[in-house]
């Protein structure tokens, strides 16, 4: 049963009654300021919510300082140590009507060291926990510590009035070690206390014994005093044997940055050569100059906040609370307002263990990312990310599938995101293995100063993705492309400038144990020197000239539930496969001069003098297959890129029936797609296409009317003939490549754009 820190004041009597708290909360207290505000901490969450602005005593508020708190899980009371009066304090609740006040009322005790005091304290409970009914013989005893002064334990009695005498551990008084609190461990009744460098004490209560280092634990850069320290029970999953056990935890809060770690201390031996517990952030708490902690060291840590998200990545990966699971307090006022979120929505969780996680891992509320491309070893992958507002996001791929996120698998560092959708490109890096594996995001607010793959936020939400990484095969390469470029005035040559449309361009397959299973097409506009609006597109068709087969995906085969097109990073709202299709043919772009801007003063986009300053658009199209397909099968290489003429916009005189689409200009002796107006091909013009020769696209003397240029290439200015800017590109073309293969060597820069410019 989750328990509630206060009691709900609709269930209280009407009239003043002083009362215990609630049986061995879960929450745990902090005591904070000079003025002594009491707040309560939801150790699991990292919440805090303010219990008292200030204690009363004997009825009358009281802005002394209290410190040194502890909680007597024998009597359920707080006791601590009042600064103006130098006495020990026991707090209890106080209904009064509709109201719940905190008393403290001070003790009879005496032997305590005058004019001193005592900011380091805790309650020790000995005996055993009685059954129902049966009579309760546990002691306890509040324990206070100064350095120089010692270690003092005062007998506790369920008398207010009772005389109590403090006794002084022998020999503590010379103790060295510099704490601000420490806890009982609720098992071996032990001190344990932690310095401001990570060393971790264990104190016995032996005559003259004096605080043992356990080990130096790694608490990274945080430094200072650690002014709040508690045990808890924590459940945890063992996924060998498939049980839950508990284990005891110590949880410790450095007053400057708020974290709080853990140790996990069950077994704790007394030998502690070559012991050394781990440590980590927990969680993140208030930050204060003056703290001191107190908890129920026999309550479980446990989910009590119902708006927590946790992860959902399966075991063994860190998503339950148990192994300190990535989790956020996605509604860190309480009131539903301005929720930083990824996706649509969010929602909590209650995943205490990792045997929460083997019930069910999925959650409705992750959809804020969208993996829009495959991950292949070696390439770059792109995903869109969705934000309900300018938040900062961490992502971790496990590219090693041990089922981990470790720190060198974080891919994105605190990047800033914008409200909506955001693109983002991800490396994937050589050594990733091929096959299924996760991804984890986290998006916040900002103001943490770094986050790890686990642990506990304040705000934001976590999301994690199943993912898989595939083989690729690029063509020309991996960071490589080809250059395209169009004259648009086919069937008639036109200017011959080949700067209607120029783009760089690569495409990727991508492979699997089955087969090759998606397809990726990218590149860069470079210029745009058409009068006429065409779109871009590429059919999934390849031709083996030696062999004379062809290699064709119809449209049946693509998936195109999940086929995106992107263009400077945004998704196209389009139908990626052209509809009413039998062979599938990706359009890019139905109109290219929608995703250009011209420079001012220009007339074209980076194709005459000076005007090639702005910057080049990009695309990306992913193509995934719904079934896996043999790579002997599988076209490859550079596919079958081409332009159409754009509906609804004047192309020339050819068209006089209103197909626009059926125009198509393809690479010299690319057959056309099915879309292809076959009547255009007797129009009297310079074309020379021959299709039962397989000649197409090119004019008598071979001249084709459109290229791909295996290199990067500057495009000739605005109504510059491609010969005058490359002298043996006619040779080239007219002897059907045999001579001069490397004609684009040979440039007249001052009549070409060049390649580097508008970046």
């Amino acid at each position: 049963m989750i328990k509630k820190c206060l009691i709900s004041a609709a269930l209280v009597p009407l009239l003043a009654n002083a009362a215990p708290f609630e049986n061995c909360p879960s929450q745990a207290f902090l005591m904070q300021d000079s003025n002594a505000k009491m707040y309560g901490i939801d150790l699991a969450s990292g919440r805090t919510n303010l219990i008292a602005g200030t204690l009363r005593l004997n009825g009358v508020e009281d802005n002394a300082s209290v410190n040194a708190v502890g909680f007597n899980f024998k009597d359920q009371y707080l006791y601590g140590f009042r600064k103006e009066s130098r006495q020990v304090v026991r707090i209890e609740q106080t209904i009064d009507g509709d109201s719940v006040h905190y008393d403290s009322t001070e003790l009879n005790v005496s032997g305590l060291p005058e004019n001193v005091h005592f900011f380091v304290g805790d309650v020790k409970v000995s005996g055993d926990t009685p059954a129902e009914g049966e009579l309760d013989t546990r002691t306890s005893s509040y324990f206070i510590y100064n350095r120089g002064k010692g270690l003092f334990e005062v007998p506790l009695t369920d008398d207010l009035n009772a005389p109590l005498v403090a006794i002084k551990q022998p020999g503590s008084e010379s103790w060295s070690t510099t704490i601000y609190d420490f806890a009982f461990h609720p098992i071996t009744n032990k001190l344990y206390a932690m310095e401001s460098d990570g060393d971790l004490f264990e104190i016995s209560l032996e005559p003259n014994s004096t605080p043992e280092l356990v080990t130096r634990l790694d608490i990274g850069s945080d430094s200072g005093a650690f002014g709040a320290a508690y045990f808890g029970v924590q459940d945890v999953y063992d996924e060998e044997t498939g049980e839950t056990k508990e284990s005891i935890i110590f949880y410790v809060s450095n007053n400057a940055s708020g974290n709080v770690f853990k140790v996990d201390l069950t077994n704790v031996p007394d030998d502690k050569s070559g012991y050394n517990p781990t440590t980590e952030i927990f969680t993140l708490g208030p930050k204060s100059g003056q703290n001191d902690g107190a908890r129920c060291a026999i309550a479980k840590v446990e989910v009590t906040d119902e708006s927590m998200d946790f992860g959902d990545a399966p075991l063994p990966y860190r998503s339950a609370l148990d192994n300190n699971g990535a989790r956020h307090v996605f509604d860190p006022n309480q009131d539903n307002e301005n929720l930083i979120y990824l996706g649509n929505s969010v929602d909590g969780e209650n995943i205490n263990t990792s045997s929460d996680m083997t019930i069910d891992y999925s959650d409705s509320s992750d959809d804020g990312i969208i993996l829009a491309t495959d991950f292949a070893a070696g390439l770059t992958a792109q995903v869109i990310v969705t934000a309900s507002q300018a938040s900062s996001l961490y992502a971790w791929f496990d590219w090693n599938q041990d089922g981990n996120f470790s720190e060198d698998e974080k891919a994105i560092d605190k990047m800033s995101l914008s409200q909506g959708a955001n693109s983002i490109l991800i490396d994937v890096p050589e050594s990733a293995a091929n096959g299924n594996s996760w991804a984890r995001f986290r998006v916040t607010d900002g103001q943490e100063v770094t986050l790890t793959a686990y642990g506990a936020v304040q705000g934001g939400e976590v999301e994690d993705y199943e993912f898989e990484t595939f083989g690729s095969e690029s063509y020309p390469g991996q960071n490589d492309w080809v250059t395209l470029a169009y004259e648009d005035r086919w069937p008639y040559l036109g200017d011959s400038d080949f700067n209607d449309l120029v783009l760089h361009y690569r495409t990727t397959k991508y492979f699997s144990s089955e087969g090759v299973t998606s397809y990726r097409i990218e590149g860069e506009i470079l210029g745009v020197g058409a009068s006429f609006h065409n779109g871009f597109a590429v059919r999934l068709f390849e031709k083996n000239n030696d062999s004379g087969l062809t290699h064709i995906i119809n449209a049946d085969q693509v998936d195109t539930q999940n086929a995106t097109v992107l263009i400077n990073g945004k998704t196209i709202n389009q139908a990626v496969i052209e509809p009413n299709r039998e062979q599938a043919i990706a359009v890019i772009a139905s109109d290219i001069w929608d995703h250009v801007n011209i420079q001012n003063g220009c007339q074209y986009f980076r194709t005459e003098v000076n005007c090639d300053v702005n910057k080049k658009v990009t695309f990306s199209v992913n193509l995934p297959l719904v079934n896996a397909i043999s790579p002997e099968t599988a076209p490859g290489s550079l596919l079958d890129p081409f332009i159409f003429a754009s509906e609804g916009h004047y192309h020339g005189d050819v068209i006089t029936d209103g197909n626009y689409r059926g125009l198509e200009i393809h690479l010299k002796n690319q057959s056309p797609t099915e879309a292809f107006n076959l009547s255009l091909l007797d129009a009297d013009a310079d074309d020379a296409s021959a299709p039962l020769e397989s000649l197409y696209f090119q004019t008598e003397s071979g001249i084709p009317f459109a290229l791909a240029i295996g290199a990067p290439w500057r495009h000739p200015h605005e109504k510059v003939d491609i010969n005058r800017a490359y002298s043996n590109f006619a040779d080239f073309a007219t002897s059907n490549g045999s001579t001069s293969p490397r004609w684009y060597n040979q440039v007249n820069t001052n009549m070409t754009i060049q390649v580097g410019a508008g970046q």
